[in-house]
């Protein structure tokens, strides 16, 4: 069991599987939890990792079973207590506090991706327990109900900054994820001091909330290892769901070379310049697909032949003469900067195979 001081009457508690915010006195929660959530008061706030024994089906149409185990194992009261449950490894927490003038913040996280979702996506769900990310936000001051809501909303968008810092992508799409698919987020209050009436991101409250909550879930997940900052383009891809692997093959086949799928993917790796590029031209198509076209752009099929072209004029430093094999023309949609620089990589490869 490991026990840390937040507040005069706060504690946190690591046993076993839970994870728990514990208080001398009552605490003002407001909370998306499943067991006792909304507006109310508490003595604690649990989280609880869920095994992988344990009966989903159970857990889908009881979850608050679990949570009523894991209260009454330290001697809480479970009726006085808010919990929420989760798949990540609860041992795998953050913690990130900070202070400014008479107001305190700790944000406790704990996090898995591997059911990462955008809000508005089309999702449908299985009885598999998801990687949630659970957020506690525990404030020394004494904010109004209204305040209290302010600083959910703040904290949510925090944790939507913090996939965005990570490039965290959905699991359905590939898009930039908002959350998880069972995300929950609990405020607390010691009702201490001043009233305070704000808590957006540009209040004092706000700020201390989401640079907290930001830094505690993005490091929580990096803790949980279901990303990797330095993780391989081709993991990126992957997890855009972007089919570079079938656009290497559609374009390697105009040039009736039949060159390897592993001979063009080696050339990409070993040479940062083609990987820098490539991840460029992924992020110009991946907002063309949101429809953000700046006007400047003009012609998109004809700027990223261009934008190609000169490229492998970047790569091609040393002074003597090519004898250029050209890979025939390929649609560009929907992917016009990756095709047309994948044209390119393929035909200097092409060139390079003609003068061996």
């Amino acid at each position: 069991m490991k026990e840390y001081n937040l507040f005069d009457s706060l504690k946190l508690l690591l046993k076993d599987d839970v994870l728990a915010l514990i208080s001398e006195m009552e605490m003002v929660t407001v909370s998306s939890a499943v067991h006792n959530g909304g507006f109310g008061k508490a003595k604690a706030v649990l989280n609880v990792h869920v095994p992988d024994s344990y009966d989903q089906k159970l857990l889908h149409e009881h979850p608050e079973q679990i949570i009523t185990e894991a209260a009454q194992k330290l001697g809480l009261n479970p009726q006085s207590s808010v919990g929420m449950i989760t798949a990540a490894d609860v041992n795998k927490f953050s913690m990130i506090t900070t202070s400014k003038d008479n107001l305190t913040v700790s944000a406790i996280a704990t996090a898995g991706c591997s059911l990462a979702e955008t809000a508005g996506e089309n999702i449908e769900v299985s009885l598999t327990p998801p990687g949630t990310i659970n957020i506690i936000v525990a404030i020394d001051g004494n904010p109004t109900e209204s305040c209290l809501l302010q600083a959910f909303i703040t904290a949510t968008e925090a944790k939507t900054a913090s996939l965005r810092d990570l490039d965290v992508r959905s699991t359905y799409t590939g898009d930039l994820a908002t959350g998880t698919i069972t995300d929950s987020i609990t405020i607390i209050s010691t009702s201490k001091g001043p009233k305070v009436k704000y808590g957006g991101p540009a209040s004092k409250l706000g700020r201390l909330v989401g640079y907290c909550t930001r830094e505690a879930v993005k490091d929580a997940i990096l803790k949980n290892g279901n990303i990797n900052p330095t993780r391989s383009i081709w993991k990126r891809f992957s997890e855009r769901k972007m089919p570079i692997e079938k656009l290497i093959t559609e374009i390697s086949k105009t040039s009736h070379a039949n060159i390897p799928l592993e001979e063009i993917t080696s050339k990409i790796s070993k040479e940062p310049l083609f990987a820098l590029t490539l991840m460029m031209a992924a992020n110009i198509d991946e907002e063309i697909k949101m429809g953000l076209i700046p006007e400047e752009f003009g012609d998109i099929n004809a700027l990223s032949e261009k934008f190609a072209r000169n490229f492998i004029l970047v790569i091609r430093t040393e002074e003597r003469p090519y004898h250029s094999i050209k890979v025939n023309s390929v649609n560009p949609n929907p992917y016009p900067f990756s095709k047309s620089i994948l044209s390119q990589i393929i035909e200097e490869t092409l060139t390079k195979i003609s003068k061996l």
